[in-house]
């Protein structure tokens, strides 16, 4: 039985999906509108980090570590600091990228035209830095060391550890909650040679390797997204690899999770970011705002295992 099931998957792919959707489930058992098992663990990287996170969506894992550098402000912004997200496939995370995290072509054009917007090692990072930079999550001031002379900047680096749908979610997340493990040292602005640099302060010095030591980032808001797979007319949550391969379309929203709340029964909320890929050009009104309800419910969910009030 389960050879025949494999043959009809090798040899029909979107027939064999169809057959599951067409039942009201999927091929991992779940219902159309339910993510995969979702664990997020923080400081896993207890050297050469100041914040990271391993976050696994089903099969998926993503890795990210933050690191700081001390620089100058720009004139435009001398009381602010930066933060810079990249994200890179490690070699083992999946058939589809080559050793130096690119795109391996040949698989590349097997996939849908929605499913390569979301492969694609550029489009996938400029997207994850538009979100977690442009959303203003953090007010940047507390960065600050020192105006128009020194602030701290952020390097926000996430790696794809295993790749099996998603990818996007599961950067996203991780980049979030990595920057709320991000503890910045305690540090002052000394002379040196008439040249004014920027010091731990002595005392913290011999603690400044635990992780528990440093003042936390405030956030005003929280991106929490949501990506979802349209196939056939129906809304796939937190697509899989495979299902994302044969997706007609692909939608993402980003909301702020802080302002999730439920009125009247309706939960409302900000919706920070909505990308679509794929499908027809322009989505139905009744269409979007069922991806924006769908987004609201991740966020609750998200917030239990964030223990986000």
């Amino acid at each position: 039985m389960d050879e025949s099931l494999d043959t009809f998957r090798a040899l029909d792919p979107v027939g064999y999906l169809s057959k599951f959707i067409s039942s009201n489930t999927r091929p991992d058992a779940r219902p159309h509108h339910c993510a995969r098992e979702t664990h997020i663990q923080s400081s896993i990287l207890t050297k050469n980090s100041f914040g990271s996170s391993l976050v696994t969506l089903g099969n998926t894992k993503v890795i990210t570590g933050i690191t700081l550098r001390v620089g100058t402000p720009s004139l435009s912004a001398p009381t602010k600091g930066e933060i810079d997200v990249s994200v890179s496939f490690s070699p083992i995370c999946g058939g589809q990228y080559n050793a130096a995290g690119k795109i391996i072509h040949d698989e590349y054009e097997m996939r849908s035209a929605a499913a390569n917007a979301y492969a694609d090692p550029q489009s996938i990072e400029s997207f994850v830095k538009r979100t977690v930079v442009n959303s203003n999550m953090i007010d940047l001031e507390q960065l600050c060391i020192h105006e128009g002379k020194a602030c701290w900047k952020i390097d926000v680096s996430c790696t794809a550890i295993n790749h099996d749908g998603n990818i996007v979610d599961a950067f996203i997340l991780g980049a979030v909650t990595a920057l709320m493990d991000v503890r910045l040292p305690k540090v002052k602005m000394d002379k040196v040679h008439g040249q004014e640099v920027v010091n731990l302060i002595e005392e913290e010095m011999a603690e400044q390797m635990d992780p528990m030591i440093g003042k936390k980032l405030m956030f005003v808001k929280s991106c929490i997204p949501l990506t979802v797979g349209l196939f056939q007319g129906k809304m796939l949550v937190d697509p899989t690899l495979e299902e994302e391969s044969l997706c007609d379309g692909m939608m993402t929203v980003v909301v702020d999770s802080m302002s999730v709340k439920k009125n009247n029964g309706i939960l409302t909320g900000d919706v920070l970011s909505i990308s679509k890929s794929g499908g027809s050009v322009l989505s139905s009104m009744e269409e979007i705002a069922a991806c924006v309800q769908l987004a609201y419910g991740r966020t609750i969910e998200m917030n239990a295992i964030l223990n986000v009030e």
